[in-house]
């Protein structure tokens, strides 16, 4: 039996994984997303523009309702609802089953493993960070911005290791993977709540208006990095020069669609880290209670009664 490829949560993220394992796999992969979504993509594939221009064929369904035998499980669900999606899918579970987990936020291999205990061993457990920007414009249309994955290396080393490097995706492997976590933890703790307190797109984040601001949450973040015993380097013109497209946070999206977002494993994960190891974090508090204000109000669409 052929190895698969099965996409759990087909976002803006997972969408981009999708298809471009589709481009080369069709027949061993399928994407699990909404029904709108499923629907275009069955219908005419996935059209992606931005940084690639092209129409992918691509299989989709709106739910695992098949045992997941030799099938290497892409969840690319929020973090937020991470172990909640795992227990759904739990009875689907084989031995034969491989796990890549692709999310923002801290502990998410933490989860995973505590979820899956018994079902799946945790050297098939893996993890990669997302590098890229991807947007849905609408069911079956992808905005791609530049980036792709950063896979540890015990992914690169399995049988799976080789399936991105002839895809449209930039895909990298590192030895250290808990360190480009934190990397990116410290990146999105600036990135992502910004985004969301001024409603602004990536570039408006970038500009050195805002670099006082953005520095003061930088150096809370080197300081606990370095607690956690990862020494960062990272000035504020390295933020500005990573935020290379125009596109939407996923925290910013996670706003206008009225869900709740990942402060709680960005800035919070910041914070708790922080208090373990007795480092002060006010601006991150500070920058954590605005979004969870925004999110709450937004939420529970009270945010012109509350004024």
């Amino acid at each position: 039996m052929k190895n698969r490829f099965v996409i759990l949560g087909a976002g803006g993220v997972g969408t981009a994984i999708g298809a471009a394992l589709a481009e080369n796999f069709y027949e061993e992969t399928l994407l699990i997303g909404r029904k709108a979504h499923v629907f275009a993509l069955n219908l005419k594939g996935c059209e992606i523009t931005g940084s690639v221009h092209k129409t992918v064929r691509a299989r989709a369904a709106e739910e695992i309702d098949f045992l997941l035998e030799n099938t290497l499980l892409i969840v690319a669900v929020k973090i937020t609802v991470l172990e909640e999606t795992l227990r759904q899918i739990q009875p689907y579970v084989t031995n034969t089953t491989s796990v890549l987990l692709v999310q923002n936020g801290y502990g998410v291999k933490n989860i995973a493993n505590r979820v899956l205990l018994g079902l799946v061993d945790q050297e098939r457990v893996f993890q990669a960070i997302a590098t890229m920007g991807a947007v849905l414009g609408a069911p079956g249309q992808l905005e791609l911005y530049p980036g792709g994955l950063k896979a540890e290396k015990a992914f690169s080393d399995s049988v799976y290791g080789d399936i991105f490097r002839d895809t449209f995706l930039d895909y990298k492997v590192t030895s250290d993977l808990e360190k480009a976590i934190w990397i990116k933890l410290v990146i999105n703790s600036i990135v992502n709540p910004l985004s969301v307190i001024f409603r602004a797109k990536n570039k408006v984040i970038a500009e050195e208006r805002l670099n006082e601001l953005k520095n003061s949450i930088l150096q809370e973040g080197l300081k606990v990095a370095a607690s956690e015993g990862y020494e960062i380097n990272l000035t504020v013109g390295d933020i500005n020069e990573f935020i290379r497209s125009d596109n939407r946070t996923s925290m910013l999206q996670d706003y206008f669609k009225r869900r709740p977002n990942e402060i709680n494993f960005i800035n919070g994960a910041i914070i708790r880290a922080g208090e373990k190891n007795d480092i002060p974090v006010p601006i991150n508090k500070t920058i954590f209670e605005l979004v969870k204000n925004m999110e709450k109000n937004r939420v529970e669409s009270k945010e012109e009664q509350n004024l």
